[in-house]
């Protein structure tokens, strides 16, 4: 070529990515068209020397580029070359993209076509060079829609950056008087929305010299109102205008430290953690990659290392890092692994930087090495060969030829392997001459590894002198006349070698009789073969061959079943429904019979055997293995009194276990496995196995099982109406278990068995563990089966502590303990009584845990009620289900208390009392009377009562007179009033009249 660095490709303007396209004949011509433009610049005297020297050269190169260019192989080369000359010239535009998050590239605008004409290659465009790289061109994708960005762009025009902004700006001028107050970060779509209505009316109402932007608001306001209907878009412009307003120092940064260098993701992270926080990320990236686009500032903002180094042989830019190993252009090692310590380093480093290893050193030895590697294998020394290959392993574990190395080794061990196996085997069925041949065949492909194999060497030497005895035996006989005994010598000889050819070639001539009458019985799935011996069974064994659904093709290579010298074998290696023939020829001096006595087929018949019937909710679970052969297994069912041929056949349908249900429980049925054999001709059944198995007589499950928890002592107590023994169980999952009958000890390895503390006849008392949510299932044990009723779920969770009320300006706060995993609290207030939280009548009142949390309180408003009831639930979350704890009753009164005061009027006729309190009180809760004998009461179980107001007392101004019975006693110093319920005491106090006492 002209220079080192001309490829014909570029030379000619042919684009390598598109060799189909040119035509041997389009080939020439462009060379020719060259050649004419290279000779006349080199004519050309207004060109300086060099470009005339250049094309001198280049006019030279024109009959080798001719030949190759011809040749298809060598034309099919320099395509290839040029494919990557010129994609290595193209890795270029990478530092002159948008890497966008996903890792897309987006060329910069103008970048492309100035790289295509400053390529100076003909016949490669922008499209090709696209392509080569996978690089777009285009803008960058937009997060947001037109109508957005158009949005924003208006609001930009009046100095603002969100709708809320501009529509403050108008609301707080208070030449436009806007009826509104000002949005907040914080508000709502709908009052966005409504403000907007406002300030547009307002704005295109107004006169000019009242608001003196008029038109740019009313530009802005209509790019709004495009988008103001839509949640989604009216939101996209909220967060795209936030983006942008907290990304401006951010882009100030970038285009004023922008030195031509593609910016990395680092970078670009570093400056938005500090202006950046709490904003969409992908719509910040999104608005950063549409702008470094837009002013042509490279940038990557995806995770991938984008740098690039510099081959230093073929000069084109590569993608860097850690991984980059080599040139992918010119095959230049950038970085080479430490064979010792696995370190990754620079491929010109002489020494590791960790282990100190010597890399020139060791692929000196490992060259050496691979040396005496070839030279043993050629030689046949597989175990030195071997030894060679992992030191070089061991020394330089890089080394390039170690896979093809390795591969040629195990080629030959694998033949070694053979050999010796050969010599083994044959030497094991007494075949010498065979075993002798491939001990040959080791020894001379590797004379050095029948040492290292002494069982072999001993079988092959073995093998060896009783070959060379049998030629001696040979030998002799072909020299002796007298036939019997020539005949005799050549039994000799095959008595030493059984298969020497020349002794079988001619004791083949006088084969043994075969044997007769053959016979085969079948016992316990065994073969019992029997035949008579021929009249002359001298140094006579019986050669057994067997084969499948044939008679036997016997040869002298067929492996035999067995060899025996009786005339009886059994043959226990039968396999169930397969067709079986058999032939048993005479062997004698190796030399089997001409005839054979052939018999089949024979077939065995296996029964099924491994059955096993349960009880199930309904009938009874037939589960069974079908036979190793069988094609299918019927089963048919009968009833234990039904007569002959009343019999069911079972659709099993090839199923191996089977629900027969709709049995009548305890009633016996009898079952019948028969075994099918498809074989070539016909179906072939077992006789058959009987199996007995008799349903459950079940009584109905628990349908009504009821559980209450007992407030005295936190037990429960379960109820159920059933006469039949139950036992309850529980566990923490629920288990869906199908139909009501189960095993008792899937029960038991599922659930806790609970162990009552009282029974009753048709329940028990019983305690569950604390704080969690266990689901009760009654079972009636009916032997290993159970039935198996409805489960009830109990929730035993625990309930809040030490829960303490204080009243502070007319508001009830409330403080508790929480227990653990409780997530909630719910409070259920009424004015009256305690209420459940399921009672619609009542005020609901939920806080979190994290809410308690904040203020380590509950506040509860009392409003003007003076007394509250609430019952207070914990609340746990159990998988989808939020479950109560047992709820804790407090009464909380709010109402300052009241003073009553009554004196008491007693004589022989009538009784009376007066009482008196505040004016504002129209009545009073139930009073009793109560007296003691001595002294006076102190607590209104102290005494006897003497009368009772029988419900509240109305009140006039806070006054009034009662007449009372109190049965005869005019002791009213022994007497006092007192409240019937003592919750009463929180609203009124009773101030007792003091009586003269010194007479007592």
């Amino acid at each position: 070529m002209a220079s080192k660095n001309d490829n014909y490709c570029q030379l000619l303007g042919l684009n390598p990515f598109t060799e189909g396209k040119y035509t041997p004949e389009a080939i020439n011509d462009k060379i020719d068209k060259m050649e004419v433009k290279w000779a006349n610049e080199f004519r050309n005297k207004q060109n300086d020397t060099g470009q005339r020297f250049k094309y001198h050269q280049l006019v030279d190169e024109v009959p080798e580029i001719r030949r190759q260019m011809s040749d298809p192989s060598l034309r099919k080369k320099v395509f290839a070359e040029g494919k990557k000359e010129l994609e290595g010239k193209c890795q270029k535009l990478r530092l002159d993209c948008v890497i966008l998050a996903d890792g897309t590239m987006i060329i910069l605008p103008g970048v492309i076509d100035n790289f295509v004409k400053r390529l100076h290659w003909e016949g490669v465009d922008k499209k090709t060079v696209l392509k080569i790289t996978g690089i777009n061109d285009g803008s960058v994708p937009k997060l947001v829609s037109e109508k957005v960005i158009n949005a924003y762009t208006n609001l930009t025009t009046v100095d603002a950056h969100t709708p809320t902004e501009v529509l403050n700006a108008l609301i707080t001028n208070q030449d436009l008087e806007i009826k509104c107050d000002p949005l907040t970060e914080a508000s709502s779509l709908s009052q966005m929305r409504s403000a907007f209505d406002l300030c547009e009316k307002r704005v295109n109402s107004v006169r000019q010299e009242l608001l003196p932007d008029q038109d740019s608001y009313i530009s802005v306001l209509r790019s709004i109102k495009l988008i103001i209907d839509s949640d989604k878009e009216l939101n996209d412009l909220i967060n795209y205008g936030r983006c942008n307003r907290n990304l401006e120092p951010v882009m100030d940064s970038i285009e004023r430290e922008y030195t031509g260098q593609q910016l990395s993701r680092k970078y670009i992270d570093e400056l938005m953690n500090v202006y950046v926080r709490n904003l969409d990320l992908d719509m910040c990236l999104s608005i950063l990659e549409s702008f470094c686009h837009k002013k042509k500032i490279a940038a990557n903002f995806s995770a991938m290392d984008s740098s690039m180094v510099r081959c230093p042989d073929c000069n084109n830019l590569v993608p860097g890092g850690n991984n980059t190993m080599f040139c992918p252009f010119c095959g230049r090692s950038f970085r080479i692994v430490c064979p010792q310590c696995g370190t990754s380093q620079l491929s010109n480093n002489i020494n590791c930087i960790k282990c100190g290893f010597n890399f020139k050193e060791g692929e000196s030895k490992a060259q050496s090495l691979s040396i005496s590697f070839k030279m043993d294998m050629q030689r046949g020394n597989i175990s030195k060969a071997e030894k060679e290959l992992n030191q070089i392993k061991a020394t330089f574990a890089t080394f390039g030829e170690l896979a093809s190395m390795e591969a040629i080794l195990q080629k030959e061990k694998n033949t070694l392997n053979i050999l010796t196996k050969m010599v083994n085997d044959n030497y094991s069925a007494k075949k010498f001459y065979a075993a002798k041949t491939a001990g040959d065949q080791l020894v001379q492909k590797f004379p050095f590894e029948i040492q290292n194999h002494p069982d072999v060497k001993q079988r092959y030497d073995e093998s060896s002198l009783r070959v060379k005895n049998a030629d001696v035996f040979c030998q002799k006989a072909s020299v002796i006349e007298d036939k019997k005994e020539m005949l005799n010598m050549y039994v000799n000889a095959a008595e030493e070698c059984p298969d020497h050819p020349g002794a079988r070639s001619v004791l083949k001539q006088h084969p043994p009789q075969g044997p007769v009458d053959p016979m085969g019985k079948i016992r316990d799935g065994h073969l019992i073969i029997k035949y008579e011996a021929p009249l002359d069974s001298t140094n006579i064994t019986y050669m057994i061959f067997r084969e499948k659904n044939s008679l036997p093709n016997v040869t002298d290579e067929t492996r035999a079943l067995a060899e025996t010298p009786n005339t009886v074998y059994t043959d226990k290696t039968l396999e169930p429904g397969v067709e079986y023939f058999y032939s048993v020829y005479s062997k004698r001096w190796g030399v089997l019979s001409r005839e054979a006595a052939h018999f089949g087929p024979v077939i065995i018949l296996a029964e099924v055997e491994k059955v096993n019937i349960e009880q199930i909710d309904g009938g009874l679970r037939i589960m069974y293995e079908k036979p190793r052969g069988a094609t299918r297994v019927r089963v048919w069912r009968a009833e234990e009194n039904e007569g002959t041929g009343s019999s069911v056949e079972i659709p099993l349908n090839g199923e191996i276990v089977y629900d027969d249900i709709g049995l009548k429980g305890g009633t016996k049925y009898h079952y019948l496995f028969v075994a099918e054999y498809e074989t070539r001709n016909k179906v072939e059944r077992s006789q058959g196995v009987f199996y007995s198995a008799t349903p459950l007589d079940a009584p109905k499950p628990v349908r009504d099982l009821a559980i209450v928890w007992n407030k005295s002592d936190g037990t429960f107590t379960a109820r159920w109406s059933t006469s039949n023994p139950v036992k309850l169980f529980c566990s923490e999952k629920k288990y869906t278990i199908q139909g009501n009958m189960v095993k008792m000890e899937d029960i038991r390895s599922w659930m806790t068995e609970i162990k009552p503390i009282q029974e009753y006849m048709d329940g028990a008392r019983f305690n569950l563990p604390d704080g969690t949510v266990q689901y009760v299932y009654p079972i009636i044990p009916l032997g290993t089966m159970g039935i198996k009723g409805n489960e009830l779920m109990v929730a035993n969770l625990k309930p809040f502590r030490d829960v303490e009320k204080t009243i502070i300006n007319k508001d009830c706060i409330l403080t508790m303990t929480w227990p653990d995993n409780a997530v909630a609290a719910k409070l259920v207030i009424s004015t009256t009584e305690i209420k459940d939280f399921n009672d619609p009548t009542a005020e609901i009142m939920t806080v979190r845990r994290d809410e308690y949390d904040e203020d380590k309180l509950i506040r509860i408003p009392m409003g003007k009620s003076p007394k509250k009831c609430i019952n207070i639930f914990a609340t746990y979350k159990v998988g989808n289900e939020s479950l109560h704890s047992r709820g804790i009753a407090i009464d909380v009164y709010s109402a300052e208390c009241k003073k009553v005061r009554y004196t008491v009027e007693s004589s022989r006729k009538s009784s009376s009392i007066e009482i008196a309190t505040d004016e504002s009180v129209d009545s009073i809760p139930e009073i009793v009377m109560i007296r003691t004998e001595e002294g006076i009461p102190l607590r209104k179980e102290d005494g006897e009562t003497l009368w009772s107001s029988n419900g509240p007392i109305n009140l006039s101004g806070g006054k009034c007179t009662l007449n009372i019975n109190l049965k005869g006693h005019q002791d009213i110093e022994h007497m006092r009033l007192f409240f019937s319920n003592e919750e009463d005491y929180n609203l009124f106090r009773f101030i007792h009249p003091l009586y003269n006492r010194r007479k007592d």
